[in-house]
């Protein structure tokens, strides 16, 4: 295998080179509270430094970024429900859009299922804001999936949880941007009909270690002396089942994301599956693991699977966590940084990313450019100092010249994409627009996306 920071060949099916070293208004202020939480991590970016990251060492340097090790002080047992912020920030505004008189048309997008919810949800109220004269089909396949229709011209956009690949990055930079449109969280989702939060009124705890055995099929069942030891006032309830891990079958920006944790988290991991979009899963052959497509797939297991666990993006819980907390519930994770114990709450997840963030702007100075490679912000995202742990930006890739790319009627095209992205970087930023579950952008990292928005053509 390559080194994890030459991350160019995250389409293929192996895994990833390794790398070295709980009602409406709750959502609604809890969204508000947000954006300046992670822009307090951004302003720094607004200084001096290269106008893009640097690029990843080479294969042949693989010990150029080693892994954060955990700290060893004993790790706080939290609550069954997750605490709120002493003190609500003001949300940072962006200015509204304007339309375009007299445009019109259609957009196909696809790619990643983890920003699935989102961009329905989006397309549906840019469909009407427009009065009905821009619609947007977003094809929810997969992140491996909408990053290679897009290259091959089958998509008028992508998107995708991870950055373009190093290899791939390289073979097309110049004549494509990237850039945020969202924050989402990683969850843990498990079916144990014993230890259901309904029943208990609690939620498990779990570490990256124990998420990683389970997956590695080293960690076989629910009575395993590492998960009593996590949970102390559920231990006596665990029962001794085989524990079924459901990960995705298909090419998955969410399993990037995810094992991207787990190889920045815990080295057994990163020694022996590494991350990508696809890898060979240990629990497959030395213990119960199965696939599913699609977060909607691996969601749909885990509730309908006793003794399972599975991971999803947050929106994928949310609008199920009624049916979970009947059979099972969400999980605690700790942060083996900080040695803390989060819930994934929007104010937990803002945390993580204005402190992996931060870690950024500490490595390489600046903020990238829309053309730049993003995955050192990847890399640098996910494991933060503090914070729920498991997240990710969701990228959109664009063409900056349609027409040059082989694209029909390729002005229009451009316009709506345009007047699209615009309208999302602003209008969708705002908390009635955005789901639950999901953290809006920054401004400053809004303003990355809009300033792409200028490199395409016409």
């Amino acid at each position: 295998m390559h080194p994890l920071l030459n991350i160019a060949n995250r389409f293929l099916p192996h895994s990833h080179p390794r790398l070295m070293s709980p009602n409406k208004n709750l959502a609604i202020t809890v969204a508000v509270a947000i954006v300046a939480v992670v822009a307090v991590a951004l302003l720094a970016m607004q200084s001096g430094g290269p106008s893009q990251p640097t690029t990843p060492p080479p294969a042949s340097q693989p010990t150029a970024t080693p892994t954060p090790t955990p700290t060893t002080k004993p790790a706080t047992t939290p609550t069954a429900t997750p605490s709120q912020p002493a003190t609500t920030p003001t949300p940072t505004t962006t200015p509204p859009p304007t339309t375009t008189p007299g445009l019109s048309g259609a957009l196909t997008g696809g790619g990643s299922t983890f920003v699935a919810p989102q961009m329905f949800s989006w397309s549906k109220t840019f469909h009407r804001v427009t009065g009905g004269k821009i619609q947007v089909n977003y094809q929810s396949i997969g992140s491996g999936a909408g990053a290679a229709q897009f290259l091959e011209k089958k998509l008028d956009f992508g998107a995708s949880d991870v950055p373009m690949p190093k290899d791939r990055y390289e073979q097309v930079a110049g004549r494509f941007v990237q850039f945020p449109v969202v924050i989402g969280s990683i969850v843990l989702v498990y079916n144990i009909p014993e230890l259901t939060y309904s029943k208990t009124g609690k939620y498990l705890n779990l570490t990256s270690e124990v998420i990683s055995l389970i997956y590695m099929g080293e960690i076989k069942q629910w009575c395993d002396p590492k998960i009593k030891a996590l949970n102390p006032g559920l231990a006596d309830k665990l029962p001794c089942k085989d524990i079924v891990a459901v990960h995705r079958s298909d090419g998955s920006g969410t399993t990037a994301a995810f094992t991207l944790y787990l190889t920045r988290a815990y080295q057994p991991w990163n020694q022996t599956v590494g991350w990508g979009y696809t890898v060979k899963w240990p629990a497959d052959e030395k213990a119960k693991g199965t696939g599913a497509k699609g977060n909607e797939g691996v969601a749909q297991a885990v509730l309908q699977t006793p003794y399972s666990i599975g991971y999803v993006e947050y929106a994928y819980w949310a609008k199920n966590k009624d049916k979970y907390d009947k059979v099972g519930g969400v999980a605690f994770v700790r942060n083996d940084n900080d040695g803390r114990y989060y819930f994934p709450t929007p104010e937990n997840v803002a945390m993580g990313a204005a402190a992996g963030l931060e870690r950024y702007t500490r490595k390489y100075g600046a903020k990238p450019a829309p053309e730049a490679d993003w995955n050192p912000v990847s890399i640098e995202f996910t494991n933060p100092p503090r914070g729920y742990p498991i997240m990710s930006f969701v990228y959109v890739f664009l063409w900056k010249d349609y027409a040059a790319e082989g694209y029909g009627d390729a002005a229009t095209k451009a316009s709506l994409l345009k007047e699209f992205f615009k309208w999302v970087l602003t209008e969708g930023q705002k908390h009635e627009n955005v789901v639950e579950g999901y953290i809006p952008l920054p401004s400053e990292v809004a303003k990355i996306g809009l300033d792409a928005l200028n490199h395409i053509k016409p």
